[in-house]
């Protein structure tokens, strides 16, 4: 089996290069999120296809993959008549593409969606899920999107690798993103700035903590 952990950090590796080159080619989050998705979609191991238990094919990166855990998004927390919510992309595991029916594997009706058991350690629906967030323009709105994307992440028992990526072009009162926030335990948070510096081009990459302004 291929190492998709080590696949997964080299496509991240490679957006912020692109994104460190060109930071001013992405006008939106939809637009990079879609950049994003062909990074990992030129990957031939993430476009393998793979046998549900009722013969129908696909590969293993997804998109607006669902969430089993519902959400009070407002309030952020776990709510068991709350919405379910989406991963911004994951990667499935190719043994739970092959031990299950299609209509499981899409995960779109919660009703044949598998749960995996907090006992359960040698099965998983995925192997990643991922949340990216583009900043183009300060916004306070950010900080609760920056926390709710942590706390979906943080309970996503059905990922074991779990990945944070917030990419922003813009330093203006960047720590309302972080105020008062800690990242969950089991998640990658990179954070990565590139900006203009009296017409000098600048990037900054922080992982796995929270930023510190203080450079």
């Amino acid at each position: 089996m291929p190492n998709y952990q080590k696949l997964i950090e080299e496509t991240i590796k490679s957006i912020t290069n692109q994104f460190h080159r060109k930071p001013q080619n992405f006008f939106n989050e939809h637009e990079f999120h879609q950049y994003c998705y062909h990074r990992f979609y030129k990957q031939k191991e993430f476009t393998e296809q793979f046998t549900t238990l009722d013969g129908k094919k696909t590969n293993i990166l997804k998109p607006e993959y669902p969430t089993i855990a519902r959400f009070n998004r407002k309030q952020i927390k776990l709510n068991p008549k709350g919405s379910r919510s989406k991963y911004d992309m994951a990667i499935l595991d190719p043994e739970f593409i092959k031990a299950n029916k299609y209509i499981s594997v899409t995960n779109k009706n919660i009703r044949y969606s598998i749960k995996k058991s907090d006992t359960d350690t040698d099965t998983n629906n995925l192997i990643a899920a991922m949340e990216f967030k583009y900043i183009t323009t300060h916004s306070k709105a950010f900080h609760h999107e920056v926390k709710y994307d942590l706390f979906k992440l943080s309970q996503a028992s059905e990922a074991p690798l779990k990945y944070f990526l917030l990419f922003s072009n813009t330093r203006e009162r960047e720590m309302d993103y972080f105020k008062g926030l800690e990242i969950p335990k089991g998640i990658v948070v990179q954070y990565v700035t590139v900006w203009d510096d009296d017409g000098e081009k600048k990037m900054r990459v922080e992982g796995k903590i929270i930023p510190n302004f203080s450079n």
